[in-house]
């Protein structure tokens, strides 16, 4: 893969397990210079290289960030459990983590980076059950990013707005069903790949393209019926 002149410094948010993990190696093993972010210092510590203790929540979160002198960042960081009956619990980790603090990191990003990549979903195409607020809140991702894009391109600002759509990936996460699903490292060779070829929007694994569309396309009638686990 060719390296992207406008990544040059990258900062990967929520870089201790799964996606971003795979991220921080593949990217490394390309020769970027990484910053490996996130809560556990002991997962940090075991990647190695340069890291930054971090929780995306945390007031000052933000301002650490720019001190890292990032020129892109991989907002990876996310929250997501199921449960048969809403767990308020659940639900405000979810939309503090996927909706308030990607908020402040996009805006952020809008005047200072020139890369912000966001790691979205497939379930926030259509409202999902039993998801405490994490279909919502990747919804509210999916449409926040179309708008910074749209922002970025109108205002004539320097920042590209990538948004990254995975299905069911081998994660904590992502283990809702075997269908369609793979592993952290083939998530991260694709999301790389779209990042390089400077895709707005990136499907994670490229046939779940169908999938999305699919979903659109169902009528909410019909949608309502069908269970999906």
């Amino acid at each position: 893969m060719k390296a992207c002149t406008d990544m040059k410094r990258i900062l990967v948010l929520g870089a201790t397990s799964g996606i971003g993990k795979a991220l921080v190696e593949q990217l490394r093993a390309l020769g970027y210079e990484v910053i490996a972010a996130g809560r556990r210092k002991a997962l940090l510590d075991a990647l190695g290289g340069e890291t930054l203790e971090l929780d995306v929540t945390a007031p000052d979160a933000v301002e650490k960030a720019a001190a890292t002198g990032a020129d892109t960042v991989l907002f990876n960081a996310g929250f997501g459990e199921r449960t048969p009956m809403p767990d308020a619990n659940r639900t405000d980790r979810a939309l503090q983590v996927n909706i308030l603090a990607f908020e402040r990191f996009a805006r952020w990003a809008l005047t200072t980076c020139t890369c912000f990549a966001a790691t979205a979903s497939i379930a926030g195409i259509r409202g999902l059950e039993d998801t405490n607020g994490y279909s919502a809140s990747k919804a509210y991702m999916i449409n926040a990013m179309e708008g910074y894009r749209r922002k970025a391109r109108h205002g004539k600002h320097p920042c590209r707005y990538v948004t990254l759509m995975p299905g069911f990936v081998d994660t904590a996460m992502g283990q809702a069903s075997t269908f369609w699903r793979c592993s952290p490292e083939v998530a991260a060779k694709v999301i790389i790949r779209g990042l390089l070829r400077r895709k707005a929007v990136v499907y994670v694994t490229p046939r779940w393209r169908l999938i999305a569309l699919l979903l659109r396309a169902l009528p909410r009638a019909l949608f309502e019926r069908i269970p999906i686990c």
